[in-house]
């Protein structure tokens, strides 16, 4: 078991990404403080956790707010005394229908704030609460979510739903992980940022099948295939790019790449950002 003896620490693990990440995580033998908005998502996964033999800390809540974030990190040192792997799955953005006639800019201003919110503010509290504890004991893994959508070479940059704040805010934290990996590493603290492709999991199937379908290039062919492009041609209805490993890519292709940075192989890694797109992405 490469995590046998961790403790790790995932954000927004409910479903998707950050679900599939902490049952891997367990599976490698590292005890779990999980967290996720919903109260039956997070007592479900807490389940199926325990169902492997592993112990596990259940905190839901909003971890846009400092208290949760404070609360997760009091409930993992109470329980295990330490914290070795912080995962910030958390992100998304917030969609608007602010109409305020006074203020033109209101419904903007929404937009913003959630995305920001979520995909960058709430992870770098984490990144603050946690600091301390690992500077203590000289040691710890920090991977932070970003997305290709933070990266400059992705491709049909309007397909990604609220565009221009969730690209601004993914790229921002690929920054501050960076900065942090130069703050942290004579502390023997790796951090490091993976970057996803586009997943089909249940969060962009709600999001993605609606934009899909009011896009201009769209003609009326499945929003699964052409939001994914694994066809057969250059482009599936004229959407996203193929990649060049045409497959679909999954949940575990970003839990096996957290895991990676997670163990001791990747102990010289550190202010990097990991592609995992399939190679859709180029820089």
């Amino acid at each position: 078991m490469k995590l046998d003896g961790k403790v790790s620490l995932v954000t927004a693990c409910g479903r998707g990404i950050g679900k599939e990440v902490a049952l891997t995580l367990a599976r490698e033998g590292s005890s779990v403080v999980i967290n996720s908005f919903s109260d039956e998502n997070t007592e479900a996964l807490a389940k199926e956790i325990e169902g492997l033999g592993v112990k596990v800390v259940a905190v839901a809540g909003d971890v846009t707010s400092s208290r949760v974030i404070l609360k997760m990190v009091a409930a993992a040192i109470d329980a295990f005394g330490k914290i070795d792997i912080v995962v910030n799955n958390v992100g998304g953005g917030s969609a608007s229908d602010v109409d305020d006639k006074d203020n033109p800019l209101a419904d903007v201003e929404a937009i913003w704030d959630g995305t920001y919110a979520m995909s960058l503010k709430a992870p770098v509290l984490m990144c603050e609460a946690v600091m301390p504890h690992l500077i203590e004991q000289k040691s710890g893994k920090i991977i932070n979510m970003s997305s290709m959508a933070g990266r400059p070479g992705m491709p049909h940059v309007d397909l990604v739903p609220l565009s221009a704040s969730y690209h601004s805010t993914k790229a921002g934290l690929i920054r501050y992980t960076q900065v942090l990996a130069d703050q942290l590493g004579r502390h023997n603290i790796n951090v490091n940022a993976i970057c996803p492709g586009i997943i089909y999991t249940d969060g962009w199937r709600e999001i993605s099948e609606e934009m899909v379908k009011h896009h201009p290039r769209y003609k009326g062919e499945d929003p699964r295939e052409w939001f994914i492009g694994v066809g057969e041609g250059r482009y599936l209805g004229e959407g996203l790019p193929h990649t060049p490993m045409r497959r679909e890519q999954t949940t575990a292709d970003i839990a096996e790449a957290v895991l990676f940075l997670a163990s001791d192989a990747a102990a010289n890694i550190t202010g990097q950002t990991l592609n995992v797109d399939g190679g859709m992405v180029k820089d």
